[in-house]
């Protein structure tokens, strides 16, 4: 039938076909589904593992692909698993999350998106120590006794060994900061037994009483004296507040590093930042609190225990000051700001040395300082800016009295002056005429060695603006 219309049929058909294709190739490339790439796993992370106490800190690098983070741990009892979010690059696991004491802990870091899972490119290790401070301990200052002799010493410091030429270990003085005399509830070599019920201690044991009426008050004595002999207040104290509610047990027992003094940096953990985390604004913190420390402010005194006689030290194993001086603080710089000091001077035969350091007293009351005039101009910075000295310590007969106490001493805030090396600090000072006769002399004017460690004496542009 087709055929009876010569071709022309064949050619509409042909014509019809043409048209369509290009129409019917367009429709079926239409309902192909889309090419999609598929999703590569997550570049690895490095990892790093640390122990402290109870908690174990897992951190790693970032994986920029990752959508989450699976932390695990192995190696103790049982396998510890955490998730962390793709922002996340730290964990912190304790004992409620199954930390175990004295296990060497195995960290991974497992990567994971939607093409799967890639594990930490390494696999470090840590182990947990819930109780590190007996280990510590045997470093410790309070173990040691350094601080002390760490001044006395003629090498390296030039301190008072230079004169008397007595070995630290023949020191009355040792008995409280140099093993071997034992100090506390129990004699001998001094230990846990020191302090504690117990020479094994833990974590969460017994506490003792850890206060000036307790076991801290028989060695800090000087503490002891500002709360009871000379009846200061302080607003810790006051507030029932104990010695460790500040210190810390790193503070007691150390923290593995053999320090040369409580003076130095790292030693002592306790600081006014740790709990006044900012300072309420007014006018004396918005002009000082970048370069003068909290306590020349907020200290109401230290105590001073002034012209120790060593020759009664070493002849009788006392220890003797002429006296105790309060009502004063002395200003010096440490760590880049203006911080309160304090000084201990000793006398053996005819020579003395003042012996200065950084210092905190406590004495901490509110307004401890009323007003510019307490450190501006005041009677010790008159002194100096008349003769370039400030007398601090003097002789003065007058006194009258019948056992030769006859000092005086300047009282307020005592700036230390940039000649302090030089005597630009005058002191008196008394011997006894006999060891045990109770009678005070006159000595000499000036001391021998000026000494100072962990800090420095003001400079001349402080002074001038104290003028």
């Amino acid at each position: 039938m087709f055929r009876g219309t010569g071709g022309r049929l064949d050619r509409l058909v042909g014509t019809a076909f043409l048209a369509w294709l290009p129409l019917a190739l367009l429709t079926a490339c239409s309902n192909d589904d889309p090419v999609t790439e598929t999703a590569l796993p997550p570049s690895p992370v490095s990892v790093q593992i640390s122990a402290n106490v109870d908690t174990v800190t897992v951190t790693w690098t970032a994986s920029a692909t990752a959508l989450s983070y699976r932390v695990e741990l192995t190696g103790g009892s049982s396998d510890i698993t955490e998730t962390a979010t793709a922002t996340e690059t730290s964990l912190v696991l304790s004992s409620g999350d199954g930390i175990e004491d004295g296990v060497t802990y195995s960290a991974s870091v497992v990567a994971v998106n939607q093409g799967g899972e890639t594990a930490s490119s390494n696999n470090p290790t840590a182990t947990t120590n819930f109780f590190p401070w007996d280990e510590y301990f045997a470093t410790s200052l309070h173990r040691t006794g350094q601080g002390k002799q760490t001044f006395y010493d003629e090498v390296p410091n030039g301190g008072f060994e230079t004169y008397v030429q007595v070995p630290y270990e023949q020191l009355a003085c040792r008995g409280c900061h140099t093993p071997g005399l034992g100090f506390g509830t129990v004699k001998g070599e001094r230990g846990c037994l020191s302090c504690h019920d117990t020479d094994n201690p833990t974590l969460g044991a017994k506490v003792e009483d850890a206060s000036l009426d307790g076991v801290c008050g028989v060695c800090h004595s000087r503490q002891k004296a500002e709360a009871f002999t000379h009846g200061y207040a302080d607003v810790h104290r006051d507030a029932g507040m104990g010695c460790m509610d500040c210190h810390t047990l790193e503070d007691v027992h150390g923290d593995g590093t053999a320090y040369a003094s409580m003076l130095e940096d790292g030693a002592i953990d306790a600081q006014c930042s740790n709990c006044h985390v900012t300072l309420p604004s007014n006018p004396y913190h918005n002009v000082h609190s970048e370069l003068v420390d909290c306590t020349v402010c907020h200290t109401k005194s230290v105590v001073t225990c002034n012209n120790c006689h060593i020759e009664t030290e070493l002849e009788t194993g006392a220890k003797l000051a002429y006296a105790q001086f309060s009502d004063w603080n002395f200003l010096l710089n440490r760590n880049g700001k203006v911080h309160t000091g304090n000084y201990q001077s000793v006398v053996f035969q005819d020579k003395a040395i003042v012996a200065f350091g950084p210092f905190y007293a406590h004495t901490i009351v509110k307004n401890a300082v009323t007003g510019c005039g307490n450190c501006h101009g005041n009677a010790a910075v008159e002194d100096w800016f008349d003769d370039g000295v400030i007398d601090v310590v003097t002789y003065d007969e007058s006194v009258g009295d019948p056992n030769g106490k006859n000092l005086k001493y300047m009282k307020g805030i005592i700036p230390i002056p940039p000649n302090f090396f030089d005597g630009g600090l005058r002191y008196d000072f008394v011997t006894l005429t006999a060891v045990g006769s109770g009678q005070w002399e006159f000595l000499k004017t000036g001391a021998d060695i000026y000494q100072m460690l962990y800090a420095t004496p003001l400079t001349q542009e402080q002074m001038d603006k104290l003028k």
